[in-house]
């Protein structure tokens, strides 16, 4: 059962601020270059707290990052540049964005709120991914630092009852806030919504029944879930369910047909027995896989696209041209081993020199942009690149219902639910 629960959202106050000015990608999004860009964007903008710069002569625990978060947040809500709701409540947004693949403008509807936060092992979510220290140590030290989730776990639903008619009920009415900000493919539009009790209460009924899928944000699950484990430590009588105990969620509807992932490319590098070409390449694998040749990497794709139901197809290139591999879907032992990437690379990429091993010293690039995919193979830092086709929700629900995990670089999920749309405070 899925038991979503209010919170007193902090938010900008939009008589202060232009919302779009503020919002920034999640963290782990952010290019050293995009950085730059949202620091100059506004002075208010929420990377400032979310991911601030790191300076040299910062100090640990006395003058950095996440000192100067603490700051930026105490400072902001001072000056009323943010501003907490005094009633808990679940927030609606609607996201308008460019779809990349054919740039038609498409909507995701999502409801905030938040979840427990207890290992994975009694929790309301379901992980596809495994999760690296590094990551999550930034995010506990800005935890600690600020007291606020800044950016939500970003899950899906599939069972609930019928949410989309109390949706419907809320955002028919006006908008709280809303602005545009620039997006990954151009513009995109945020709306937000506070959603009154008595329909907060409907909402969360319909998705009582859900189960709940983690799409993007495993590493923030994980660092919310430690942290309320230290705090619980330092205040063992603090009352059961405290905001501490809770994570920030963002939810959408896993049939929405707003929810896009795009697919991550391969690239093999030069190196030690790697293949050097597609003829190279088919030498080396089972006489189950074909080659079958085509005009450009982007036709190449579309045929893969369209093998998907029958075979594992992929687009591939090298400096001579471009060609669909594939070999007919047979009997998977698991819902992972059904995954092309999957099977790509345990199937292509090992025989071609990304073992294990190699993939470790650096054998793989990727690409979420089939066009630099081939210009890398024609500059020589690619022998060979990979078009793959994007998981489904479907497929990510399935290798999470049998507890697997999916390989790293398996899902994109796009847009990124911005930070700054709403936080939660502990």
């Amino acid at each position: 059962m899925a038991t979503l629960t209010p919170f007193c959202g902090i938010r900008f106050n939009t008589e202060h601020v232009r919302l779009g000015g503020v919002l920034a990608p999640p963290y782990d999004v952010i290019s050293p270059q995009q950085l730059e860009e949202l620091y100059a964007r506004d002075l208010r903008n929420i990377v400032r707290i979310d991911f601030g710069r790191q300076y040299p002569d910062d100090r640990d625990g006395e003058e950095d990052r996440y000192t100067r978060a603490d700051a930026f947040l105490e400072s902001w809500l001072l000056l009323q540049i943010l501003i907490q709701d005094r009633e808990p409540s679940l927030y609606v947004s609607d996201h308008e964005f460019t779809d990349p693949n054919d740039g038609s403008v498409r909507h995701r509807r999502g409801i905030f709120g938040t979840l427990a936060a207890v290992p994975w092992d009694r929790s309301e979510l379901r992980p596809h991914e495994r999760t690296l220290s590094a990551p999550k140590a930034d995010r506990l030290a800005l935890l600690r630092a600020t007291g606020v989730h800044t950016s939500a776990v970003f899950a899906v639903w599939a069972g609930a009852g019928d949410v989309d008619a109390v949706l419907d009920e809320i955002t028919s009415r006006p908008p709280l806030q809303g602005g545009r900000t620039p997006g990954e493919f151009g513009s995109e539009k945020l709306l937000l919504w506070r959603v009154a009790k008595d329909v907060a209460t409907r909402l969360q009924r319909a998705l009582q029944p859900a189960r709940l899928y983690v799409a993007d944000g495993h590493h923030r699950y994980e660092t919310a879930v430690a942290y309320a484990e230290e705090r619980r430590r330092d205040d063992p009588r603090a009352p059961a369910g405290s905001p501490f105990e809770r994570c920030l969620v963002y939810l959408s509807d896993s049939s929405d047909p707003g929810l896009t992932i795009l697919p991550t490319h391969r690239l093999l590098r030069p190196g030690r027995d790697a293949a050097f070409s597609i003829d190279d390449l088919w030498a080396r694998l089972d006489d189950a896989w074909e080659v079958l040749p085509a005009a450009s990497v982007a036709a190449a794709f579309a045929d893969s696209g369209g093998m998907r139901e029958t075979h594992h197809a992929f687009a591939v290139v090298d400096e001579r041209g471009a060609a669909v591999l594939r070999r007919l879907r047979g009997e998977a032992t698991s819902p992972r081993d059904s995954l092309d990437v999957v099977v790509l690379q345990e199937e292509v990429l090992a025989p071609a020199g990304a073992t294990p091993e190699a993939v470790a010293e650096g054998a793989l690039g990727f690409t979420r942009d089939l066009a630099e995919l081939e210009a890398s193979v024609q500059r020589g830092d690619a022998l060979l690149g990979f078009g793959v086709q994007p998981v489904s929700p479907a497929e990510l629900i399935a290798v999470a219902d049998a507890g697997e995990t999916m390989p790293q670089k398996s899902t994109y999920f796009y847009p990124k639910v911005p930070t700054g749309l709403v936080l939660a405070p502990t």
